[in-house]
């Protein structure tokens, strides 16, 4: 008689998966807000170019310091580490990064980090910084 096992069970973070999908969303909402900044006049709508794509540069870059652990964010304590307050701000900068052409890619990849970090957050997982 063969004996029954029991199945392993894996533990998979997705938390690292949902760093870099924010990261590359980050590093692509500042390369638009580049191309929105520099191109300016060849966007439709280029009355709100050039705050749009300089406020893209300062939320891409953010994200970007975010998602990158460096010793001045962790002092913030669970500001930091709680996905929740990723998942919220997040959600905020997508707002800004579907107001032009080509930041709306990064956008979406945003979108992805959002509901990848929402994962984390419904199966229990912690940052650990």
């Amino acid at each position: 008689m063969l004996s029954q096992s029991q199945p392993k069970k894996y533990k998979y973070t997705w938390a690292g998966w949902a760093n870099q999908q924010a990261y590359v969303a980050g590093f692509f909402i500042l390369c638009g807000g580049i191309l929105t900044t520099v191109f300016y006049r060849k966007l439709p709508g280029n009355m709100l170019a050039i705050p749009v794509g300089v406020s893209t540069i300062v939320l891409g870059s953010l994200i970007m310091a975010i998602e990158h652990p460096i010793s001045v964010l962790t002092k913030l304590g669970s500001v930091y580490t709680n996905y929740s307050y990723r998942i919220a701000f997040y959600s905020l900068i997508v707002g800004v990064s579907m107001l032009q052409t080509p930041t709306q890619t990064a956008g979406f990849c945003l979108i992805c980090a959002i509901v990848t970090y929402a994962r984390c957050v419904f199966c229990g997982e912690v940052c650990d910084v």
